[in-house]
């Protein structure tokens, strides 16, 4: 399931959600290779290379240390408002 754990600031994300809030073409050429494969390790590459920190990855979640904004804005492209930290 996917969801920000405030205690741990872990969050769960699932392929779903992150094929849904991914909107980027600016693809890392280390990345490009796994972005059709429709596994989470190209979401864990994207995300290692901007900076955050993947504690684990499996075939349809990943865990990584952000906040629900910090996702958004990586995988989106865009600016996150601070409703998003509620999620």
């Amino acid at each position: 399931m996917s969801g920000y754990n405030k205690e741990t600031g872990i969050f769960g994300l699932t392929w779903t959600k992150a094929s849904f809030w991914f909107r980027r073409e600016d693809v890392p050429e280390n990345c490009r290779a796994l972005r059709d494969t429709g596994k989470m390790e190209f979401f864990a590459c994207f995300l290692r290379h901007h900076g955050l920190e993947v504690l684990h990855v499996d075939r349809a979640y990943l865990n990584v240390k952000a906040t629900p904004g910090q996702l958004w804005e990586v995988l989106s492209g865009q600016p996150s408002d601070p409703d998003r930290e509620t999620y």
